[in-house]
């Protein structure tokens, strides 16, 4: 066995930054400083070249425009109108609603009280065709795309405030699709968001809603027979706005976790199983003023689920970083103090350096900004290893971080493979396609 040890002051002085095991920093890039009523952003490669672009949605302009991006240190990005009147604007999405490989735009309209879906037709820039998808659907606030019945084309969700109503639209497989509705409920009092997730385990996709008006955060059971059965996890949380869907404790099932506007509150409840199922609520924050957005992602690498909220009041973007104990504990990470207005707030790797950045938009002064995530540096350094002879050796306190797809090892001193969820407190060196790159000190 090769003696790792003995190679310890050869390479002592050869490092990884810090901040690849420890604390995120983030740079503040602005996408676009002139959206109007900036309220909904999402991401996706749209054009088809790997990048991922960014699609927003404006109430107070009438549009849904698409960001291409095209590289670049910082990204560089190219604005395409997808639509210049559509009325009120307050949602955007996207997935391949023809299922012809390419990813198409939804989008829906508050005030012109609409579902529609835009035809991507490739080209540069892209040509968009669009189609309805539901009028008459009153104050839509949030549009979705998913598989809802299992014959493998894209169906829709939506949300409608005035009318108070949760909804699924068909997808009859034609192209271009024709559309049946469903309704889920007719009495969610201002609905404004919603989602699909299996939650209890059958293999059936059930729904989850936020009802402003009502204070409600909702799950709805797919009984298999196009009907549903209600479930209410919470209705004292004040102004419901956004709602979410997933497995946050990685014990296997979808929990729930949402935003409240006068609760000032992010919160998430655990699924504990059971006929019916059981849940668990956590206040995750409960003084963010104005709390509108919310998402969930693994910011930090670490294999925990993240959570991220926006503040209205305050103009705060938030991270939660997941302990990945049981209970979970949460720390707060203020990345944005300056987002005025901040709403919708989404996450995913801008830049294709292996980390997760984050996206949002101040609905205030018609910006939207994408804060770019150091965690791992390398891509951002251009190089693997760095020389900083002023440092013997990295300490880290709680989990270590390393990129994903890359070949590192983590050896203890007697050149043992360690996993690093085994480590406790010692001496390790990281390994990266032979060479031993790093000395790091772990500290319970």
């Amino acid at each position: 066995m090769k003696n790792y040890a003995s190679v310890l002051f050869v390479f002592i002085t050869v490092l990884l930054p810090r901040h690849a095991f420890g604390q995120v920093n983030w740079t503040r890039h602005t996408v676009t400083d002139n959206f109007g009523g900036a309220c909904s952003i999402h991401a996706q490669d749209i054009n088809g070249d790997t990048l991922i672009d960014i699609i927003g949605a404006g109430i107070d302009s009438d549009r849904v425009a698409v960001w291409i991006n095209e590289g670049g240190n910082p990204i560089s990005w190219t604005m395409q109108m997808v639509d210049t009147m559509f009325n009120g604007a307050v949602f955007v999405y996207a997935e391949d609603v023809d299922s012809d490989g390419d990813h198409d735009i939804l989008a829906c309209s508050w005030y012109g009280n609409e579902l529609a879906w835009w035809q991507n037709g490739g080209g540069s820039p892209i040509a968009w065709t669009k189609h309805s998808i539901a009028t008459g659907f009153f104050n839509a606030h949030e549009i979705t795309a998913i598989d809802m019945d299992g014959d493998n084309d894209i169906d829709v969700l939506g949300a409608a405030a005035l009318t108070d109503e949760i909804a699924w639209f068909e997808n009859d497989g034609l192209v271009p699709p024709g559309w049946t509705e469903h309704t889920i409920s007719n009495s969610f009092d201002g609905a404004r968001s919603v989602k699909a997730a299996d939650i209890d385990g059958d293999g059936l996709l059930d729904v989850v809603g936020a009802a402003l008006l009502e204070n409600a955060v909702t799950w709805w059971r797919n009984n298999g027979d196009s009907t549903w059965t209600e479930h209410v996890l919470d209705n004292y949380f004040g102004m419901a706005h956004m709602v979410y869907a997933l497995d946050i404790d990685a014990d296997g099932d979808s929990d729930v976790v949402a935003a409240a506007y006068t609760a000032n509150a992010i919160a998430w409840w655990r699924n504990d199983g059971g006929t019916p199922v059981q849940f668990t609520k956590q206040i995750i924050d409960g003084a963010l003023a104005g709390a509108l957005g919310v998402f969930a992602k693994d910011i930090n690498n670490d294999g925990h689920t993240d959570v991220l909220g926006t503040a209205d009041y305050t103009d705060d973007v938030t991270w939660y970083s997941n302990s990945g104990t049981s209970p979970i504990s949460w720390t707060k990470t203020i990345i944005d103090g300056g987002c005025d207005g901040a709403w919708p707030v989404y996450a995913a790797d801008l830049d294709g350096d292996g980390d997760i950045d984050v996206l949002a938009a101040a609905n205030a002064s018609h910006d939207i900004y994408w804060y770019e995530n150091d965690l791992i540096g390398i891509n951002e350094n251009g190089s693997v290893c760095f020389d900083t002879p002023q440092l013997r050796a990295t300490i880290i306190r709680g989990p270590l971080r390393l990129p994903p797809g890359t070949n590192y090892r983590i050896l203890d001193i007697a050149g043992r493979d360690v996993a690093p969820q085994e480590m406790a407190s010692g001496i390790y060196f990281i390994q990266n396609e032979g060479v031993i790159c790093q000395k790091i000190v772990k500290i319970q």
